[in-house]
């Protein structure tokens, strides 16, 4: 039997302990809450553009507003640049914190080799009818109601405007999403991806560090331990009402049979080591270059035009099979 005093020491410490226990759970469990909301909701950014800029310079794109459904009965829009006839199709996924203008020059760079174009915002971003973002949870099962979207679509005679052939492109977020959906449609003949993450925790984390400062070394040693992800984890899923899943982009490059092309920074940023990792993994076909701007950022002139022109050389000799031309902007691997 314990001792009266030791049972009343017990309870005096007892009664230090919990609250503060409790204390610290609650304000962590809040802290994780207000980085996930915050990530969740990025500020939207306004259009700065469309198709309708370039149809003096070019003369015939045919080019339509388009909306359709999601997986979940939420909501996609986009533009959908036509070759009005049957013909390979590129998606292109942009960056978090981003939207689909930011892909316009990209989009008419392709459309003038001979794909049909869909550029879209992804939900929380640009003009999308979802105020959140799923960090990748959703938007990979919105991205094959987006190629279901496609497959749909015909010509004026009826036809199937897709021809079997489609690439993806995409810029972080939206680059996880191409190659995690590469692997579940066999139509996806090629994928394009800039400062790609291996998964949803990895994207996650890398925002955080983003929020906390890059400087902050023991902040980012409390992003990066296991107990921050598993709870990091486990406030997405109670916030989204949806499991991360096991979806891995690294699951997705071993078992694919596409043709990949991966873009990465010139710096030693997280992005960059991990669009290298992703490339080392990748099976069959492939090839990384180095550029000195990403489109994590907004490019402009003559990095626009060089980056555009690669990514078009790369397409065409995928899914056309013309050989590319050499372009000064990258280095290949």
């Amino acid at each position: 039997m314990i001792p009266k005093k030791t049972r009343l020491t017990l309870k005096r410490v007892m009664w230090v302990f919990i609250p503060a226990v409790l204390v610290l759970v609650v304000g962590v469990g809040s802290l994780s809450f207000y980085f996930i909301h915050r990530l969740t909701h990025p500020a939207k950014t306004q259009l700065y553009g469309s198709p309708r800029d370039f149809q003096i310079i070019m003369q015939k794109p045919i080019w339509s507003d388009e909306k359709w459904k999601n997986s979940d009965g939420t909501q996609t829009v986009g533009w959908f640049l036509t070759q009005g006839k049957p013909a390979p199709a590129i998606i292109l996924s942009h960056a978090y914190g981003s939207n689909r203008s930011d892909l316009l020059t990209l989009g008419v760079e392709l459309y003038k080799a001979g794909f049909h174009i869909l550029m879209y915002d992804m939900r929380g971003h640009g003009e999308s009818p979802v105020n959140w973002s799923g960090l990748g949870t959703y938007e990979k099962d919105d991205l094959l109601s987006t190629i279901k979207f496609l497959k749909e679509m015909k010509t004026a005679s009826g036809e199937e405007l897709v021809d079997g052939r489609i690439g993806l492109y995409g810029v972080d977020l939206g680059g996880y999403i191409s190659l995690v959906a590469s692997s579940q449609e066999h139509m996806v003949k090629a994928v394009a991806v800039d400062s790609v993450y291996q998964d949803v925790s990895h994207f996650v984390s890398g925002r955080l560090k983003n929020i906390v400062g890059d400087n902050s070394t023991s902040a980012n040693t409390l992003v990066d331990s296991k107990w921050t992800k598993e709870l990091t984890g486990l406030t997405m899923q109670m916030y989204l009402l949806r499991r991360q899943g096991d979806d891995s982009a690294i699951n997705a490059v071993n078992a694919a049979s596409q043709k990949f092309l991966f873009i990465k920074g010139k710096d030693a940023s997280l992005a960059a080591n991990t669009t290298q990792e992703l490339y080392d993994q990748a099976k069959g076909s492939k090839e990384l270059i180095e550029v000195d701007k990403t489109r994590q950022e907004r490019l402009y002139t003559t990095d626009s035009s060089a980056y555009d022109a690669r990514v078009a050389a790369f397409f065409k000799e995928a899914i056309f099979g013309v050989a590319p031309k050499p372009v000064a902007v990258a280095k290949a691997k």
